[in-house]
């Protein structure tokens, strides 16, 4: 079989890292979870001393996860990738560097009581940010599927998106 790329996209807090680890563990073949959140954390946000600053860290944070994703996509690696990203060209880049592969772009959320939940006992997110982020339009997309993690663990949802995967799978 061809391996393939699973893209989860939502807003913070959404659960994508815990669906993202759930779809690594319960793979057959080796699989890379790659995550913005590794790239952003190369720079600290509170070190940038303009917005120019802050925006041109961001753009390297993009091109450094592009070029990783084009390298393992190169590869006969599956591939599973979490992003908050809401610049849509951004995201089309992202999924570009992941061609030639069949790659399926999934849509993940909960209820805003319920993200903010989750982002309170996570030290490392701001206040406000899926407050910022749920009902936005990037997250309005078409997805191959949508996974509401309110309503079912992490291992249930990527059973779910293995389902999926593996249904479509060429």
């Amino acid at each position: 079989m061809k391996p393939v790329a699973v893209v989860l996209h939502g807003p913070t807090s959404a659960g994508k890292s815990s669906l993202a680890r759930a779809l690594q563990q319960g793979s057959d073949v080796p699989t890379f979870h790659v995550s913005l959140d590794a790239f952003v954390e190369m720079s600290r946000r509170r070190d940038m001393r303009s917005d120019e600053e802050l925006n041109q860290a961001l753009r390297l944070h993009q091109l450094n996860l592009q070029s990783t994703l084009a390298r393992i996509a190169a590869s006969h690696f599956e591939i599973v990738l979490d992003l908050v990203l809401r610049d849509p060209a951004a995201l089309d880049a992202c999924i570009a560097a992941l061609s030639p592969r069949r790659t399926f772009v999934i849509g993940v959320t909960c209820p805003l009581d319920i993200l903010e939940q989750r982002e309170r006992a996570r030290p490392d997110r701001g206040e406000g940010m899926a407050r910022s982020q749920f009902g936005h339009p990037a997250y309005s997309r078409p997805y191959a599927l949508r996974i509401d993690t309110s309503t079912c663990t992490p291992e249930e949802g990527a059973r779910r998106i293995r389902a999926h995967v593996d249904a479509l799978r060429e």
